[in-house]
């Protein structure tokens, strides 16, 4: 769940917790997924590309205005981490450190 500064749940399921709740519903059952659950996903896909454009947008519009002024600062620049870099920095931890 969302949570606000100080640790308060704010009771709003991100993508995360929707996926979850999907895939509980889609695992817990052993027919086919219904018409519901395979449009759910799709809906879910819709919702995360719009994120992925929001935050590209972020990143090069604002971003961009923030390392500018960083960068006469003569101070580090902010680099988002790319999702290869992501998957590697992560792929101990899925697999329970073994």
């Amino acid at each position: 769940m969302a949570t606000k500064e100080g640790g308060a749940i704010t009771g709003e399921e991100r993508i995360r917790e929707k996926a979850s709740n999907v895939y509980g519903t889609v695992s817990g059952y052993e027919g086919q997924p219904g018409e519901y659950q395979v449009s759910r996903i799709a809906s879910l896909k819709h919702e995360l590309d719009d994120v992925v454009k929001e935050f590209e947008a972020f990143v090069s519009k604002e971003l961009a205005e923030v390392n500018a002024s960083l960068t006469q600062k003569k101070l580090e620049t902010i680099q988002p981490m790319n999702r290869a870099d992501w998957e590697k920095a992560n792929s101990d931890s899925e697999s329970g450190g073994l």
